[in-house]
């Protein structure tokens, strides 16, 4: 659950400072770097007809992609505590 919100508050946070670009054009590169490294579905929207659709899509990719990554390494420390024990 955590990941999942994680992931969903980093892909809002980093595609409306894509959209609104309220820094210099010198850090709006690094924002869209990172946009496209944090959230790798926001490639998409250069093959999808809408915006909208990309949004959606992202952040919904992204809460799957860090609940899921999340959960295995939730699931890995579960597994060395039991076995430390």
């Amino acid at each position: 659950m955590i990941g999942a919100a994680l992931g969903t508050g980093v892909a809002i946070i980093l595609i409306t400072l894509t959209f609104a670009r309220p820094f210099p054009w010198q850090v709006d590169g690094a924002v869209e770097r990172l946009t496209f490294r944090l959230c790798p579905l926001f490639i998409l929207g250069f093959g999808m007809g809408s915006w909208a659709s990309v949004i959606v899509v992202t952040i919904f990719g992204n809460a799957i992609l860090y609940g899921t990554a999340f959960g295995a390494v939730a699931a890995v420390v579960s597994l060395c505590r039991r076995l430390a024990v």
